[in-house]
């Protein structure tokens, strides 16, 4: 993705994902989880309800995951990282990735 500029302004693509974003996400999902967390001492949980989060979480982390493979592959490329270091690279982030 490019990013483009008006004077004094910088937008980015927006399919574009940055650290910033990736904190963001954690954000989000640490909210989810303290709000099951919370549910969970209280007694006051319902399985099913509290498996939905449950899902929802697991999604959200899977998601992030593959947004923060891009942004360190991204950045990788704009290091100028020789080609057999980032294929080495991704191949670690693949088995660390699949052996969860």
């Amino acid at each position: 993705a490019q990013k483009y500029t008006i004077p004094g302004m910088v937008y980015k693509a927006k399919d574009e994902i940055s650290r910033e974003d990736l904190n963001h996400r954690l954000s989000r999902i640490m909210g989810q989880l303290e709000g099951l967390k919370k549910r969970v001492a209280s007694g006051e949980s319902d399985c099913v309800t509290d498996m939905g989060q449950i899902k929802a979480i697991r999604n959200a982390l899977w998601k992030f995951a593959e947004a923060y493979v891009e942004v360190h592959m991204a950045e990788c490329v704009a290091q100028k990282k020789p080609m057999n270091e980032m294929r080495d690279n991704l191949q670690s982030v693949i088995q660390a990735a699949f052996s969860i």
